[in-house]
């Protein structure tokens, strides 16, 4: 009789804390970037000690929401035909990294904005930022061949989430014009001698 209601327990502490986790995201998604505990704990409908019994701290739920992130971002480089052509591979990555950078605006404006205060965020910002021109560099070898070698950082930079938001949010242009942009920027990079 014992084992039904501990599961039970266990099943209603998952249920809280993935409430809480897709709280912190509902708040990010509405634009409050740094969601104090006591605002997850009311967008979840729980006390902030639930929360805190669950999180010990912010960290712990930043974490959480990394856990969240990354996959979505490893999908748009799944499954890509990294053979064809050199124009058609430098559309396939940029393609790839704007429509995750469109799927995860809010959650990148938060990681920016979280970036200075947390050491966690700090980490898995600087790892996923180092597997991204991993893959950038698997997808467009041509730049590992190119000199000058800072080539590399200028096409790390204008694939960046920063460079996007700058064409997308702050000169207002279109999503197929920031693909443009980067795409003939890319390719002029490649294609430098």
């Amino acid at each position: 009789m014992t084992e039904p209601r501990e599961d039970g327990r266990l099943e209603r502490s998952k249920r809280s804390r993935q409430t809480i986790i897709d709280s912190m995201i509902t708040l990010i998604q509405k634009g409050v970037y740094i969601p104090t505990a006591q605002q997850v704990a009311d967008e979840a409908g729980i006390t902030i000690r639930t929360v805190f019994r669950h999180f010990s701290e912010m960290d712990l739920l930043y974490n959480e929401i990394e856990e969240v992130r990354k996959p979505k971002y490893e999908k748009f480089l799944i499954s890509k035909d990294f053979s064809a052509s050199l124009h058609d591979r430098v559309n396939t990555i940029v393609n790839a990294y704007t429509d995750a950078h469109v799927e995860l605006f809010h959650l990148e404006k938060a990681t920016q904005i979280m970036m200075w205060r947390s050491k966690v965020v700090q980490a898995n910002y600087q790892r996923n930022q180092a597997l991204m021109r991993k893959s950038l560099l698997n997808i467009l070898p041509e730049l590992n061949n190119k000199t000058p070698s800072f080539n590399i950082e200028i096409a790390d930079a204008i694939t960046s989430f920063e460079f996007f938001e700058r064409l997308y949010s702050f000169q207002g242009l279109s999503i197929e014009d920031c693909k443009k942009i980067i795409t003939m920027k890319m390719l002029d990079l490649v294609n430098a001698a």
